[in-house]
């Protein structure tokens, strides 16, 4: 990301709210890769939710192995996410139907499965549903958009009792209408539960100049847990819950500090690739700082609500 002057700053409609919303000054600017086009980070006043300008939506980043998660996705290998754990803490009861929107390779169906629901999912990667088939044996999950499985629910008259969709939100370029069809898919009285990434997370900067994956065209919405609920609550549902999760083991972050001074030193000047290992040794004491500051704003925010059954269509 960098910055542009004040006069540069964009004015526009807050995706959330309909508030009226103005670049940050200095205004956040980021030219994507992908696409070639430059976007402007927004703040809204009223609702506290950050997104980026134009949001428009760019299928095309779906395609191919563009983000490091999707190899992970396609090669079957993806660890469970941990910022799904909070589902499974505390389940709603009498099981029933679920629907995980963005299902990927159908990690969270699967585990659901295990415990008693009956198993449907939907992903617009091709590659990832066929591992969720394969890896998994789940036979209701399909490659959909979500506006083609909602008209054929409609059809059939089939709703579910649970709804998920984790690391979905953020790509959305019209939030409240894909809330307003999770609301519609979902039985009056059932459970929406799902996670996006925490803004405020630990070293979120350092994070976003490592990978472009938390920037358009691929999220474009950055929340904070105030603007989360606000969202929520704006589009209908009812019991919001929100809650920080997601932090690493401290094994984990070990390893991941290793690896990255690994890759670093590697293109580094022979000279200097004697270091890598005296470095390395002292990677347990360095991985002590991000361990407790993950505890303290971690990478996600799991929210779970429910759709209310007064009024409801």
């Amino acid at each position: 990301m960098s910055q542009i002057p004040d006069s540069d700053a964009t004015e526009t409609i807050c995706a959330g709210c309909a508030a009226k919303a103005r670049a940050q000054v200095p205004a956040h600017v980021h030219r994507a890769g992908h696409n070639q086009r430059t976007y402007t980070l927004q703040q809204c006043p009223d609702c506290d939710l950050q997104f980026w300008w134009p949001l428009q939506a760019d299928p095309t980043v779906y395609e191919g192995e563009g983000f490091e998660a999707y190899v992970d996705y396609h090669s079957g290998k993806r660890p469970f996410p941990r910022w799904a754990e909070p589902l499974f803490a505390a389940l709603p009861p009498g099981r029933g139907r679920a629907l995980d929107i963005g299902c990927g390779d159908g990690a969270v169906l699967h585990r659901l499965s295990q415990v008693g629901y009956e198993p449907h999912g939907i992903d617009l990667d091709e590659k990832s549903v066929a591992v969720a088939r394969d890896k998994f044996r789940l036979s209701n999950v399909a490659v959909s958009t979500l506006d083609a499985y909602e008209d054929a629910r409609r059809v059939d008259g089939e709703r579910f009792d649970l709804v998920t969709f984790f690391e979905v939100l953020e790509h959305q370029d019209a939030p409240l209408e894909f809330l307003a069809q999770v609301r519609r898919l979902c039985r009056p009285g059932g459970v929406v539960a799902g996670s996006v990434p925490n803004r405020d997370r630990f070293l979120a900067r350092f994070d976003r100049r490592l990978g472009d994956g938390d920037l358009p065209p691929h999220h474009f919405l950055w929340f904070s847990r105030v603007s989360l609920i606000r969202l929520l609550e704006r589009a209908g549902f009812i019991d919001v819950e929100v809650r920080l999760t997601g932090a690493l083991p401290y094994a984990q972050i070990v390893a991941k500090l290793g690896a990255l001074v690994g890759r670093r030193l590697r293109k580094a000047p022979a000279g200097l690739r004697w270091l890598e290992w005296p470095i390395k040794a002292f990677v347990p004491a360095l991985a002590v700082v991000p361990w407790i500051g993950m505890r303290l704003a971690p990478s996600h925010l799991f929210f779970r609500c429910t759709v209310p059954t007064v009024g409801a269509s």
